[in-house]
């Protein structure tokens, strides 16, 4: 099986632990873990071809979880900015740090991931504009 990237599931672990502060792996369902683990699960996705089985393992999960939690994390993204922010953050930082390795194992998806950056800074962009002039007209 070929992998989208060289970006491990534990260097994405390594990366939301360190950006939120807390243990993903943690047996909790408070909000902070749950959010933290939809964007753990939206990350590996993205970045490598892991089953949902060995993605939900590395956190103590099953396939199942990880499936509700990639719902989790498309609802939060409409909703809550400030996990849209942090997941952004962290596939940034991921991508800034692994940039060359990306670029060398497949320029295709590395063109493909660097546009959906570019499409998810205007959505942002847009939604502030969008906001600024709802402010004005009131």
């Amino acid at each position: 099986m070929t992998q989208k990237s060289n970006i491990s599931i534990s260097q994405i672990e390594l990366a939301v632990t360190k950006e939120l502060g807390i243990n993903i792996s943690r047996n909790t369902r408070k909000r902070e873990f749950v959010y933290g683990r939809a964007i753990y699960f939206k990350l590996c996705r993205e970045f490598s071809h892991s089953t949902l089985l060995s993605i939900g393992k590395s956190v103590g999960r099953d396939h199942a979880s990880v499936l509700h939690g990639l719902f989790v994390f498309d609802v939060m993204a409409l909703h809550k900015d400030t996990v849209l922010n942090v997941y952004t953050r962290i596939r940034n930082k991921l991508l800034e740090e692994n940039e060359n390795d990306l670029k060398k194992f497949n320029d295709e998806n590395y063109y493909k991931i660097k546009y959906n950056k570019l499409v998810e800074e205007y959505q942002e962009l847009q939604k502030k504009y969008d906001l600024i002039n709802e402010t004005q007209e009131v």
